[in-house]
């Protein structure tokens, strides 16, 4: 009977099983694949036409790369032109609203907004997709393919995802280089010409004085002009010329040395847009006749000092040469860290647990050390408290040969506090950030475990402990603490009892 029932139950289960599989799922499969208008592999599109009222867009593919070939030729954004063929393919086919209308008018497909024509790699042409006006309701817009007289229903969003200035397809790359790449930089316009060059893996500040260069502050330079990108364009030749771009004399020019071959690229900043409120400014590439417009970032991002460029390490070592650090306070908490066994640690610890991987942490941050600024050049201590120096760090390496000193100060209080460091034996004094000095201004008992506080409430030690403890852990406890004799606490008890009464008899 038993095994009658489990045949049935499993014979049901297999019925439904198989009507979920071969109905319900073909038709959510159906469901889940939304009817599009045209059906093409976006992959082999070579060409894309775009019809408005009052222009024509031309796009073509040109050895695997867009461009743009009416009504100019120049680059396509390779982005912009691969979501427009994007927003195409994924055109949604609501539904159709007139097999066969008697007026286009009402549809805005007397006069389209826009027609849409691509052609394949293999020559087939898909389009045109004439689109129409958006609906009163319901995020929809109406739209026609071809000779077809039906007039469709599809997503307002293709409709505006077709909608295309030239300027939207334009490339909006200002200049293209890779940063390994570039040998020398130059900038010249403003209050000094500065001048680097890449020494090895390095770079150099060989103009207005020579000068190790900060590497992360030439990329950081670099990026901001690999990023810049056009906004709008200007496409008159003889434009340059006009005053109001700016570029007759430009504000900030910068030259770059590229490659092997040292090929030149200049990028020349001019002046700002008449309508201040749209924060733009005008640039272009020396050798080309287009001026681009950009944000106003592109002059506050390149115009640099040589000081900005300064490498404001405040001592320079090898990271493996040190095998002691000697930190000197003022306040008294000195310390001395040393590396034993290749690892960093406290050398006076004591009995306490040194914390892991902060000693080498210390050292790390010390290395890494840089000024926020440099305050001066002249190399006064007195001037910025370094005379006293609130911090002595020395750097040593094995048998105590002296690697660096580092003098840190910190001069007022509060919002008027100022920061300083300088390296012994070097003029120049930095002014730190706060953070930065934060992690070299370290006391002995930062490199320790600290006991644990005790929580509130918990037993005091002794008795209590024993009364908390396991029968077997209070037979241990018993053993370790001496307690009183049976009766003691009684008799003292009794004593301070007595006493007291003595006293009240007093």
């Amino acid at each position: 009977m038993k095994f009658r029932n489990t045949l049935i139950l499993a014979v049901i289960v297999a019925a439904f099983g198989a009507y979920l599989y071969w109905v319900e799922r073909p038709a959510a499969e159906k469901e889940a694949k939304k009817a599009t208008l045209v059906e093409f592999d976006r992959d082999k599109v070579d060409s894309v036409q775009l019809k408005y009222a009052d222009t024509e867009i031309d796009l073509k593919k040109v050895d695997g790369k867009w461009r743009l070939t009416a009504p100019l030729a120049t680059e396509a954004d390779e982005p912009t032109v691969k979501n427009l063929i994007g927003a195409i393919a994924d055109a949604e086919k609501k539904k159709v609203i007139d097999e066969k209308p008697a007026d286009l008018a009402p549809f805005g497909l007397d006069k389209p907004t826009a027609i849409v024509t691509l052609q394949l790699d293999g020559g087939q042409t898909i389009g045109p997709i004439a689109v129409g006006k958006t609906t009163p309701v319901g995020y929809s817009a109406y739209a026609k393919l071809g000779d077809q007289p039906a007039v469709l229903l599809t997503t307002a969003a293709f409709q505006s995802g077709v909608k295309k200035e030239v300027k939207d397809l334009r490339d909006k790359t200002i200049i293209e280089f890779r940063d390994d790449d570039v040998q020398q930089i130059t900038l010249s316009g403003g209050p000094e010409e500065i001048e680097l060059h890449k020494d090895g893996a390095d770079w150099q500040i060989t103009k207005p004085a020579a000068a190790r260069a900060d590497g992360a502050q030439v990329t950081s330079f670099l990026a901001a002009m690999r990023s810049m990108r056009a906004v709008d364009f200007v496409d008159d030749a003889a434009a340059a010329a006009d005053p109001k771009y700016g570029l007759a004399t430009p504000r900030l020019s910068v030259d770059l040395l590229v490659g092997k071959d040292r090929a030149e690229k200049r990028l020349l900043v001019g002046g700002e847009l008449s309508d201040a409120s749209k924060k733009q400014m005008y640039v272009k590439r020396g050798e080309r006749d287009t001026i681009y417009v950009v944000g106003d970032y592109a002059y506050t991002s390149l115009n640099k000092t040589a000081k900005d460029f300064r490498d404001k390490t405040i001592v320079r070592f090898d990271k493996d040469k040190p095998q002691s650090i000697v930190v000197t306070r003022a306040d008294g908490k000195s310390f001395k860290l040393e590396k034993k066994d290749n690892a960093w640690t406290l050398a006076d610890a004591g009995g306490a647990k040194v914390k892991d991987f902060i000693p080498a942490r210390y050292v790390d941050d010390l290395h890494d050390l840089k000024g926020a600024e440099i305050a001066s050049e002249a190399g006064n201590l007195k001037d910025f408290g370094l005379d006293h120096p609130a911090l002595t760090i020395d750097v040593l390496s094995d048998g105590g040969a002296k690697l660096g000193r580092v003098l840190t100060a910190s001069v007022g209080e509060g919002k008027d506090k100022k920061l300083y460091a300088t390296a012994e034996g070097s003029p120049v004094i930095y002014s730190l950030r706060d953070y930065v000095y934060e992690r070299v201004d370290k006391k002995h008992d930062d490199f320790v475990e600290q006991p644990t506080p005790a929580p509130a409430g918990s037993p005091a030690p002794g008795a209590a402990a024993v009364s908390a403890a396991t029968p077997a852990q209070g037979e241990e406890l018993e053993k370790e603490i001496p307690l009183p004799p049976s009766g003691a606490e009684e008799d003292q008890g009794g004593d301070q009892g007595g006493d007291s009464d003595d006293q009240d008899g007093d």
